[in-house]
């Protein structure tokens, strides 16, 4: 388990805690569920965070260099992004027509006091072309985050039981097309930029 490494998008990991069984998170992430909008915060989180968690380290989507892993274990309804563990990467991606995109701007994890102090620092902005995308603040809240051996999340195979919180974006559809997403956050020292170069077809 990996303790105490900042990153955003995949948040500022402070103490993880609790651990059962259930490590297949790719299956965990695929799960159908409600409309992305309707979820519930922790729901939401909790999905997101198991499909970082859903891939090791040399083939994860958030230590990305140029796009290459967008597609790894996508969901079925809803098309996930992700950020960096801080510092600026640009990247490639398909994206299928009709699929509503998903992701956090900043997100943190650790207890819930932990969480509330981390996100009192985040802010940032969220950009498609030319236009500023709505930034939903979600206070901290119980997740689970079930995950693969060597994942750069939490370092290990099961399921973690924590806090999660951040800046996260619900997008429905992007049109049909080629669309320029920007992505730039900040909490305390921390800070991120990256940029989506996406294709949906």
């Amino acid at each position: 388990m990996r303790i105490g490494r900042s990153f955003a998008l995949v948040g500022a990991a402070a103490l993880l805690v609790g651990a059962c069984t259930a490590p297949d998170a790719s299956e965990v992430a695929r799960q159908p569920q409600p409309g992305i909008a309707e979820l519930s915060t922790g729901e939401l989180q909790s999905r997101w965070w198991s499909w970082a968690a859903s891939s090791p380290e040399d083939s994860n989507p958030v230590t990305d260099p140029d796009g290459s892993f967008c597609a790894q274990n996508q969901p079925t309804d809803a098309w996930f992004l992700a950020g960096t563990f801080g510092g600026k990467a640009e990247r490639r991606c398909s994206i299928p027509a009709e699929r509503p995109v998903v992701f956090p701007l900043l997100n943190f994890t650790g207890t819930k006091a932990e969480c509330s102090a981390r996100l009192a620092e985040a802010k940032g902005t969220v950009r498609l072309g030319t236009a500023e995308v709505a930034v939903e603040r979600i206070e901290p809240t119980p997740i689970r985050i079930t995950g693969v051996e060597g994942n750069p999340v939490t370092g290990q195979a099961g399921s973690l039981a924590t806090h999660g919180c951040g800046l996260w974006v619900r997008l429905g559809p992007v049109p049909v097309g080629t669309a320029s997403l920007t992505i730039e956050g900040s909490a305390g020292s921390f800070s991120l930029s990256v940029t989506y170069n996406l294709q949906v077809a």
